[in-house]
């Protein structure tokens, strides 16, 4: 990677970010950021578009395209903070050849993929055809949820949902190590989950989106009261969006918790097709939901509500139908009737709900019992 140059530095005022330039030839560019660049990308795969076609054609003969934006995820950013203040360029030469597992694409990826189609080719570029880089090097998380999902999408046409992505992209590796137990599946390459605390993703993605919004719905982008709740989280400090994902962590640590309890619980017995109950997405959206819409004034009732659960998974026998998952599923084919309702938009009605009155009894009454209150009420309405 002979041909990595630092070229410049700025800084991000607001939150202190530090930000590198550089350029590269194009054809060492995937050394710099590994050939698994897509990774975690699940929602920004190859698109078809004529603009893609001309810049594919335009590359091969030539053209600069615009500069590509990456990131460092956080907890490699440290070691770049006193090579930045020295400006010493080599030092971080070097410093980014040896972290290219742990640089993301913020914003590129489609020419990216074209770079790769054209490497992939055998295609031959300019001897001297380079590509601009801008670095961001944020070891703070709190500055990099600001960042990610504020600042960003004032200068991009993205969707939060988008942004959230990026934001788990350049974090996942923090999560990991606050979370032991985490893994995080990378679904376009159909992982399978074969024990728990495995989970896709996409599943995290839209739990925090879930969270945020206070809604399992996470499908709806264009519905003009979800872009309302969207410009709301939009509008908050640096210190509430730091909280914010904060507390989402500590609750998916415990959510990790839940569904080792019940993957050992329905795992090999007659149970099985319950095992991986808590990494439905109907499921883990509708508790992150419930827990968005109460956390701030019921925490405590929470975190009581949901050690009660985890302390009755634990106590259970392997193959008891302790939280009476054979009765759920009987209560939700009542009430998600496709005649009445979509079936996963009831089934989220469902649970949101049955979740909500969990948490705010502080786990005295059963989930099942929960489950059968909601479900008269739903059948109400």
């Amino acid at each position: 990677m002979e041909s990595l140059e630092i070229i410049g530095f700025t800084k991000d005022y607001r939150t202190d970010t530090n930000v590198i330039y550089a350029q590269i030839l194009v054809n060492e560019y995937f050394d710099l950021i590994g050939e698994n660049y897509n990774k975690f990308q699940l929602q920004r795969k190859k698109e078809i578009h004529r603009g893609y076609k001309r810049l594919k054609e335009d590359l091969e003969e030539g053209a600069l395209l615009p500069g590509i934006t990456l990131a460092i995820e956080p907890s490699k950013a440290k070691a770049f903070i006193p090579l930045i203040e020295k400006r010493d360029t080599d030092k971080i030469s070097l410093q980014l050849e040896s972290t290219k597992d742990s640089i993301y694409i913020l914003d590129g990826l489609q020419r990216t993929h074209k770079i790769k189609e054209l490497i992939d080719s055998k295609i031959e570029f300019k001897a001297e055809q380079k590509l601009l880089l801008e670095i961001w090097v944020e070891p703070e998380i709190s500055h990099l949820v600001y960042r990610l999902i504020v600042l960003n999408s004032g200068q991009k046409p993205m969707s939060m949902r988008h942004q959230i992505e990026l934001l788990f992209t350049t974090m996942r590796t923090t999560l990991i190590k606050d979370i032991p137990t985490l893994e995080i599946l990378v679904e376009n390459k159909e992982d399978k989950r074969t024990k728990a605390s495995q989970f896709p993703f996409e599943r995290l993605v839209t739990a925090y989106y879930s969270f945020l919004t206070k809604s399992p719905e996470v499908d709806k982008s264009t519905i003009v009261s979800q872009k309302i709740v969207e410009e709301k989280i939009m509008d908050e400090s640096e210190e509430y969006l730091s909280d914010s994902f904060n507390s989402f962590k500590g609750y998916l640590k415990k959510y990790c918790e839940l569904d080792e309890g019940l993957f050992r619980i329905c795992n090999n017995t007659e149970l099985k097709s319950f095992r991986n109950w808590f990494a439905d997405a109907n499921v883990i959206n509708s508790f992150f939901s419930s827990i968005g819409k109460l956390h701030e004034t019921k925490a405590k009732r929470i975190e009581k509500a949901i050690n009660v659960l985890i302390e009755k998974l634990k106590s259970a026998q392997k193959g008891e139908d302790v939280i009476k998952l054979n009765e759920y599923k009987k209560i939700r084919e009542e009430v998600a009737d496709p005649k009445r309702y979509n079936v996963g938009f009831a089934t989220r009605l469902l649970l949101s709900k049955s979740f909500d009155e969990y948490f705010r009894d502080e786990g005295d009454r059963t989930l099942y019992e929960c489950w059968i209150e909601s479900s008269i009420n739903l059948k109400k309405d």
